[in-house]
């Protein structure tokens, strides 16, 4: 498998990706996928797989796909799709790589806090933001920047959907809590800042439609890169803080 990186991929974006190596990819998809979406954040991994399987498309961008699990298991509208792997960090790109080998996805090292370089292509049809944005660190000019950058890669009517542990605008049980400060302090998540009203703000600055769902501790979101509105589910939520 070949990996290609971007020279220009920074170390401030590292922060927060020890986490993913190996070792831990390897029971990612027990303590992650299975438990700690039911009993923390309380978005079963059902609800994900359908948020994937209703926006994904034959041409997609995967940004930090973890241990590949999603796209293992959800439904492309073809048989093989054009599947592009970014991450900063090369051990999740290597071991989603394998899990996913009948895709034969092309892997791309680059960070997402920086303008997306060539090699990474464009005219995407869906980018899924998956549970990255609560891992990355804050930059001087905010999070958002990171959804102006995806919006430069996907195509006309193009759609970015995805999900993040929020620790503002949503309901947290106290173990819920609790484990959102413990990682915080460990490094693993670095949303002490991230809020509902924040993700609506940045989805609405670079996106000329999108819905926001709240579900238990998480935000589920998509975003349409025209002016086609984008359909929300029938139970989908739009949560603001006030």
């Amino acid at each position: 498998m070949t990996i290609d990186a971007s020279p220009e991929s920074s170390a401030f974006g590292f922060e927060g990706q020890s986490y993913y190596e190996h070792r831990r990819l390897r029971l990612y998809d027990a303590v992650v996928v299975h438990a700690s979406n039911r009993l923390l954040w309380r978005c079963p991994k059902s609800r994900l797989l359908d948020h994937y399987n209703d926006w994904i498309t034959s041409r997609h961008l995967e940004v930090g796909p973890g241990s590949g699990y999603y796209l293992d298991h959800c439904r492309f509208p073809a048989g093989k799709p054009a599947l592009t792997l970014l991450d900063l960090n090369p051990d999740p790109l290597k071991f989603a790589a394998h899990r996913l080998r009948r895709y034969s996805p092309r892997c791309v090292q680059a960070d997402i806090l920086e303008p997306l370089p060539d090699l990474v292509g464009s005219g995407f049809a869906s980018i899924a933001y998956n549970y990255v944005m609560h891992c990355l660190p804050e930059p001087p000019g905010g999070k958002q920047i990171v959804f102006k950058h995806l919006r430069e890669a996907l195509a006309p009517g193009g759609v970015l959907f995805g999900s993040t542990v929020l620790s503002q605008g949503v309901k947290h049980t106290a173990l819920s809590r609790r484990f959102n400060i413990l990682y915080q302090r460990q490094g693993s998540f670095h949303n002490q800042h991230d809020s509902v009203h924040g993700l609506h703000q940045a989805l609405e600055e670079h996106f000329a439609s999108h819905w926001i769902e709240v579900r238990g501790s998480v935000a589920l979101f998509a975003a349409r890169a025209s002016e086609t509105v984008v359909p929300r589910r029938p139970e989908a939520s739009l949560d603001r803080d006030e």
